[in-house]
């Protein structure tokens, strides 16, 4: 593998530092391209974790989509610099991504990753990588005040080329984590714990 180091006959191999740029790269993926998820939003303004399920479509870099279909139904389009949200039969609602500096950067940042361009991402988060290739995580800090006001780090968890967890730590100490791929149709118990999230998100059995 790429992210394993070459290792003498006079040594048994080592496996190198994950970098980074290499990472990112290998999870870069060809528009369109689409994923059912499940979130799980952490909030001390909720009694219970909020659960929801859906499908995310990335249309190429600064056009992503977000559809909800449970517990409500709710459908976020991002393209053009401008957002657009529907909840159920209710009006569209618009407004310019520049109205909202550091959801701005947000969203380039998750675009970035999702188009597999580190360099993007570079500009506004310093990167990280940890694990190996069967269990990595890469953790984004980002490098905007405004941004890190309201986000203090995102972190990836994956397994070779496909990303399985993404979890926003917000400065406030709220946290979601979104499930894709293999796990967004893992069974989660109604009140899931953050340490069981953790869990499987590093390769453990589900809850």
């Amino acid at each position: 593998m790429a992210w394993l180091a070459s290792a003498s006959a006079a040594t048994p191999p080592e496996a190198a530092p994950l970098e980074p740029a290499r990472l990112i790269a290998s999870l870069g993926r060809d528009a369109p391209a689409r994923t059912a998820f499940t979130e799980v939003r952490f909030s001390g303004l909720l009694d219970r974790p909020l659960i929801a399920r859906g499908e995310l479509e990335y249309l190429g870099p600064g056009q992503l989509g977000k559809r909800v279909d449970t517990p409500y139904r709710e459908d976020t389009r991002i393209a053009g610099g401008e957002v657009t949200v529907q909840r159920g039969k209710r009006a569209p609602r618009r407004f310019s991504l520049s109205q909202i500096p550091e959801l701005e950067g947000f969203l380039r940042g998750f675009g970035a990753l999702l188009g597999g361009d580190a360099a993007a991402l570079e500009k506004d988060f310093t990167l990280a990588a940890s694990g190996n290739p069967a269990h990595w995580r890469l953790e984004l800090t980002p490098r905007d005040p405004r941004l890190a006001r309201r986000v203090s780090a995102i972190e990836v968890d994956g397994s070779g080329d496909t990303p399985l967890c993404f979890r926003t730590r917000e400065a406030d100490g709220d946290v979601g984590v979104l499930l894709v791929e293999r796990l967004a149709t893992v069974k989660l118990p109604p009140r899931p714990a953050p340490a069981q999230l953790e869990n499987l998100c590093r390769g453990g059995k589900a809850p």
